[in-house]
């Protein structure tokens, strides 16, 4: 069961909305996160019949895991209703889904069990330094009930990342990667990253928004201020950290390479 409840432990009706209601792209950065988030049930349906050999495996991911993916949209979805009133999420998400579907399948797994393990690992490397990031942006706000919110979400997914790692292990002593087979695994998922279900959720939510502007022209500005925001508040190191983890390197080697990997990422927009 989730550790704290959306409905309970967050006081949505103390936002300060004057202060964040015009902020643009506050809202498609929640809007579209939600929508990511609340869609997890998928992707545990798939993950447990992936490792259906492993009973631990699944009961977490069903009774744990997804109940807490499950909850950080679901809490999402509540904090832009309130300071957004007038969006129609619903209908929004119902787009999105239908152009999310085809993405979340178990042919777009990594070959082996360890491998996708890993892989959840990178994925989980992005969520919580995202959360992170939202985290720190909150305070420049001045919004502690957003400032909260993303702090709760960030610690659940830094413990996911911990199970995912546990269970990386676990079948890694059987499959025996490597760290070039382990640093395969990291630049493909990385790649894999493309920003297309983040487009597919910033469409979703402009679906019914009359504009001059192309959908296209509309999230190529989104992006662009995503790379200015990552530059301010994206926790570099704590990503770098955690995607070398897996190579199990010693700290010297670990220190010497974390600044280069830190200057690339941010060469590169990540």
């Amino acid at each position: 069961m989730p550790k704290w409840s959306y409905e309970n432990d967050i006081a949505y009706d103390e936002i300060d909305i004057s202060k964040i209601q015009d902020n643009d792209f506050l809202f498609n950065l929640l809007a579209i996160a939600s929508f990511i988030e609340i869609t997890s049930d998928i992707y545990a349906v798939n993950l447990s019949d992936y490792y259906k050999d492993c009973d631990e495996a699944v009961a977490w991911l069903n009774d744990v895991w997804e109940l807490e993916e499950v909850q950080h949209g679901k809490a999402l979805r509540r904090y832009v209703n309130q300071v957004w009133p007038n969006f129609n999420w619903q209908r929004s998400y119902d787009i999105f889904l239908k152009s999310y579907l085809p993405l979340c399948s178990v042919e777009s797994f990594q070959p082996t069990q360890a491998k996708e393990m890993l892989a959840r690992m990178i994925v989980e490397t992005g969520t919580s330094t995202f959360y992170h990031a939202l985290e720190e942006y909150s305070k420049d706000l001045k919004e502690p009930v957003l400032g909260r919110l993303a702090y709760l979400i960030n610690k659940d997914e830094v413990n996911h990342y911990g199970y995912f790692d546990h269970y990386f292990k676990y079948y890694n002593k059987h499959e025996k990667n490597g760290r070039s087979d382990i640093v395969k695994v990291i630049i493909n998922r990385l790649k894999e990253a493309n920003d297309e279900d983040v487009k597919l959720g910033f469409y979703a939510v402009h679906e019914h928004i009359n504009s001059n502007q192309s959908q296209k022209e509309a999230f190529d500005l989104f992006h662009e201020s995503i790379s200015e925001y990552a530059k301010k508040y994206y926790p570099y190191n704590m990503a770098i950290k955690m995607m070398l983890h897996p190579l199990d390197l010693n700290s010297m080697v670990a220190s010497t390479v974390t600044p280069i990997l830190k200057q690339a990422m941010r060469i590169l927009g990540v």
